[in-house]
């Protein structure tokens, strides 16, 4: 069974209603809940080891504060497994891997939001927000205000969280959760909330990726 890891319920859901929303029907991966990153790095050397090179393991997670050391875990991983030709620094488009000598499984790994910058996936999602969007700029000087002043209750890494989950809160339906916003419609106008264009280069590493 070709499985696609991912750190959450929220990844679940993003991904799901992103496919639905392009009208992307994948029958042959099940999207398999790990519940945190390190869940997921603990059950890669498994994983693998569990896989024929006929198979294929898709790993999301996010960058987090630094992405060189995540990028790092996973290579110490993937090399163990006895993959060859690890890329330096996660490809901006997706990282891919075929096993040259047929023996390990096609293993993709996606780092969010986009394989370059730090973050995860409300980052994702607030690179979806249309750039004409005149709320997203009030959300986030609320957040940076809250901080500066030291009146933040979450943790200062958690700023992406706050943000988009601020943003989400002055929508039409008020608190909406990440992946129903993929689809969410404002009454309106009918028009997305988000730009799912904006998010064609995962769509496109995934689809590579199972295909």
């Amino acid at each position: 069974m070709n499985m696609l890891l991912v750190e959450g319920i929220n990844d679940k859901y993003v991904i799901q209603k992103l496919l639905k929303r392009r009208k992307i029907e994948f029958d042959n991966f099940e999207i398999l809940n790990c519940e945190n990153v390190h869940k997921i790095l603990n059950i890669m050397p498994e994983t693998i080891q569990l896989k024929s090179y006929e198979d294929v393991i898709g790993v999301i997670v996010d960058a987090d504060e630094n992405i060189a050391d995540r990028w790092e875990s996973i290579k110490i991983i993937l090399k163990k497994a006895g993959y060859d030709n690890i890329p330096q620094v996660p490809d901006a488009h997706g990282t891919l891997l075929k096993d040259e000598k047929y023996e390990l499984p096609k293993i993709g790994i996606w780092l969010m939001p986009n394989n370059q910058l730090k973050g995860r996936i409300e980052d994702f999602i607030r690179f979806l927000i249309p750039s004409e969007d005149d709320i997203l700029p009030l959300a986030t000087n609320i957040i940076d205000d809250l901080i500066s002043k030291e009146q933040n209750r979450f943790i200062q890494a958690h700023r992406s969280k706050a943000i988009i989950h601020t943003w989400l809160a002055w929508q039409e339906r008020p608190g909406i959760q990440l992946g129903s916003a993929i689809t969410f419609r404002v009454l309106k106008t009918q028009e997305h909330i988000l730009d799912d264009k904006k998010a064609s280069e995962f769509v496109e590493w995934l689809k590579e990726l199972f295909r």
